[in-house]
């Protein structure tokens, strides 16, 4: 393929205006020999033509670039961001900035928008000619107000800001794109606001988007690794579509370079980190697996990198003010340098400034990133546009010129009273041919899951303990290889593969519930409960630390308790144990529903494109056959008309716990005293005398469950609702198979209706003799059969490309 992207679109584009070409010689000609009652609709079919080629050449030579960056905590993405731009212009701090989505789009004139949202304790509205320390200082009051009221205001909407810049990406990096394409970046908000729903609405946005996701290499502890690793995989999810469009930058490579043993010590983590990024996302995204094998990874400092344009920067006080910071932060990478500079970096000479950004350019590998962003572009900017845009121009008039090119030649061709009566023929049989192949199609898809469907029926009825996941997932399985699902390889798992994404998730949260009970020390730091709304997540952190506070920790809240309350105080202290439990389970419900309502948005996500590619592969299964039983019909079943999924299923998890106090006795033994007389003060003196009296008092008796009961019986309630899930998939998976079949079933019956009255009115407007078949109508039929290749070409366009 092309290094230069602008060559792409501007290839489709000549293909397309050929076409057109094609279509205004086979109109001429064929004119000559038809009458003109045909004119109208070839007229009308130029017209739409003409149309839709003015749409693509506008859509080709217009198209919007996006990039959209995310990454794990503290990975340096908005330092990418600003090295994009060439500015610092993106709030950066230690602590998590991200809080809402900020689109950068490119401009000549500087100007940013805050827009209104919900609720919003910062400034909103426009401020044009605005500089970069203005633009960084608001969206920083911005993101900091809203960081500051979120606990206290769970309602409040995370601010949304487009910056208009002329940043660095477009100016200086080389893409050679069309040259009015639209560049935008996305910075997307970190893991823990992308439930809001204004940062959600960005990221649907993000399917036709380009990704670069950052990964923390300065991170050490074996755990947070792990943390990280899991972080990477729920960006994927968030982003969606393929890893394919995905650039993998291992950021904040430069602390490997403090080693002894550097390049060694770098290059193992670097193949070590590819190495557990691909399995982690193989693990989570089966039916990407081939897309992650060749997953794109690249090295990178963005801080080092970023300093070293501010250093090149016209202006001395900032460009010092950057070789200071790299003095502080980044000697190393400079010190080869340093010893021919003065220790005053104000005392640097533009020359010895000159030389630092170098140093700092090369080892931050800002060189090499920058190739691999362009390379990365190239490849994908191309694939991800132009199929779309193709396949609207085919839906508005190619597919048309096709169909009546390829259908008008043939019915011609068998309007004469001899043929016509036997072409009629042929059409029924053609018609009933069809409808029983569709018919046996139909059969093949739907019958797996209408098996699944009344597996779940029995195993509700009979309360059977079968388990139908994992029948759900042997009947796919079973799909999978059969034709001409076979070549669908992993990309059905997601139709089956929710059930260990929701038990990660469920595990998740309980595992780190246990831990903080156990340990004595709450600790709620994951990925998923990062999505959680923070407030609920804070409300259960309390919740945990009073348990801890009553003594439900260590071998109680490891080993559980029988325990009997005699006392107020011990009675007391019972019944607040049964209370936090049961505000526990209060609070883990909020929570959980809140994080599995995460998930289950990422799972549906997967499943819905799950289900696109199952009937994408089965529109292009039954569109071959229809056109071997009729090929010169001219059937086509376009993708994104009728593969279209109309629903969702939709989970719910409710989640309950406490325990029984219940009523119970116990003897308490009371010494009372009394005197008597003794014999041997002859009956006249006493002796006090003690005796033990029993009196039967009441208690609360109750047994204190164990971490592990009560977490067991959250997992027990979530399996019990995998049986739902199921059925609710079932039914959904019917319903939409149906409607493709309805939708099939009348497209392909309008095509044959079509040609039916195409051969009706030639033959009774076309005076055909075998002279003018033979020189005029064969010919005619093999340059329509030759236009309509060429229209269907246009389709494997960027395949075809080396």
């Amino acid at each position: 393929m092309s290094d230069k992207v602008y060559k792409i679109f501007e290839d489709v584009e000549v293909k397309a205006k050929l076409l057109a070409k094609y279509w205004n010689n086979f109109y001429t000609e064929i004119s000559e020999h038809l009458p003109d009652t045909y004119q109208p609709e070839m007229q009308e079919l130029s017209s739409k033509l003409e149309e839709a080629l003015s749409k693509l050449v506008h859509e080709l030579r217009n198209p919007t670039l996006t990039l959209a960056t995310t990454g794990t905590t503290s990975s340096g993405k908005s330092t990418l961001v600003n090295l994009l731009c060439g500015a610092e212009i993106v709030p950066v701090a230690v602590s998590e900035m991200s809080a809402g989505a900020v689109t950068i789009e490119y401009s000549k004139e500087k100007s940013l928008i805050i827009h209104e949202t919900p609720g919003a304790l910062w400034e909103c509205g426009e401020w044009r000619g605005i500089t970069e320390e203005k633009i960084y200082q608001r969206l920083y009051q911005a993101m900091i107000s809203y960081i500051e009221n979120r606990e206290t205001q769970p309602n409040l909407a995370c601010p949304q800001s487009t910056i208009f810049y002329p940043f660095r990406l477009l100016k200086e990096s080389k893409l050679e794109l069309p040259h009015s394409t639209r560049v935008r970046i996305l910075d997307l908000p970190g893991l823990a606001y992308v439930g809001d729903e204004g940062n959600a609405n960005i990221i649907k946005q993000c399917r036709e988007a380009l990704c670069i996701v950052t990964y923390n290499s300065a991170e050490t502890d074996s755990q947070k690794v792990k943390s990280l690793l899991q972080e990477v995989v729920q960006q994927v999810k968030d982003l969606g579509g393929s890893p394919a469009r995905m650039l993998f930058i291992l950021n904040r490579i430069d602390v490997f370079r403090a080693d002894r043993n550097w390049p060694e010590t770098e290059n193992r983590f670097v193949e070590k980190a590819i190495r557990d990024i691909k399995n982690e996302l193989t693990e989570q995204l089966k039916e990407h697996t081939e897309d992650i094998e060749n997953l794109q990874v690249v090295k990178l400092s963005t801080w080092p990198a970023l300093l070293s344009l501010q250093i090149q920067n016209n202006d001395d006080i900032y460009s010092v003010d950057a070789c200071k910071k790299a003095d502080n932060n980044f000697n190393g990478l400079i010190q080869d340098i340093l010893e021919d500079l003065p220790r005053n970096t104000q005392k640097w000479s533009r020359h010895d400034r000159n030389r630092v950004a170098e140093a700092l350019w090369q080892k931050s590998y800002a060189e090499e990133f920058q190739h691999n962003l362009k390379d990365h572009i190239t490849k994908n900017f191309p694939q991800l546009v132009i199929p779309q845009i193709i396949e609207g121009f085919n839906v508005a008039a190619g597919n048309a010129i096709t169909e009546w090119a390829t259908q008008t030649t043939t019915a011609i061709l068998n309007s004469s009273e001899k043929c016509y009566q036997q072409e009629c023929d042929n059409i029924s049989y053609i018609r009933s041919a069809i409808e029983r192949f569709l018919e046996i199609s139909d059969k093949n898809l739907i019958e797996p899951f209408e098996r699944i469907d009344t597996k779940i029926k029995q195993v509700i009825a009979e309360e059977s303990e079968d388990d139908p996941v994992r029948y759900l997932e042997s009947t796919i399985l079973e799909l999978k290889v059969v034709e001409p699902y076979n070549s669908l390889g992993e990309k059905l798992y997601p139709l089956y593969g929710w059930r260990r994404e929701l038990g990660q998730g469920i595990n998740q949260i309980l595992e780190s519930v246990a831990k903080s009970l156990e340990s004595g020390r709450v600790d709620l730091d994951s990925p998923n409960l990062k999505k959680a709304n923070t407030l609920n997540v804070n409300l259960l952190e309390r919740n945990l630390n009073r348990l801890v506070n009553l003594g439900y920790t260590a071998s109680d809240a490891k080993e559980g308790k029988t325990m009997e309350a005699r006392t107020d105080a011990e009675k007391n202290k019972l019944k607040q144990i049964n209370e936090e439990l049961n505000e526990l389970a209060i609070h883990l419900n909020i929570v959980m529903e809140d994080v599995l309502k995460q998930i289950s948005n990422q799972e549906l996500k997967r499943m819905y494109q799950a289900v696109v590619e199952l009937f994408n592969c089965d529109l292009s299964h039954i569109e071959k056959g229809a056109n071997d039983i009729a090929p010169n019909i001219a059937i086509k079943f376009p993708e994104s008309q009728l593969s279209k999924v109309e629903s969702q299923p939709t989970f719910n998890f409710r989640f309950q716990a406490g325990f029984p106090i219940n009523q119970g006795t116990w003897q308490e033994a009371i010494q009372v005293t009394r005197e008597e007389r003794t014999w041997y003060t002859l009956w006249i003196g006493k002796k006090t005398i003690y005796e033990t009296e029993y009196k039967t008092r009441s208690s609360d008796n109750a047994k204190i469950p164990s971490v592990e009961d009560l977490l067991t019986g959250w997992i027990l309630q979530g399996k019990e609702e995998e049986l739902k899930i199921v059925n609710q998939i079932a039914h959904w998976l019917i319903e939409q198979i149906g409607s493709l079949k309805k939708n099939v079933d009348k497209t392909q019956n309008e095509i044959i209706d079509r040609y039916q009255a195409r051969l009706d009115k030639a033959n009774q407007e076309i005076t055909l003799d075998y002279e003018k078949q033979r020189n005029v109508w064969q010919p005619m039929q093999k340059k329509a059969q030759y236009l309509a290749e060429e229209f269907s070409s246009l389709k494997m366009f960027l395949k075809e490309e080396p």
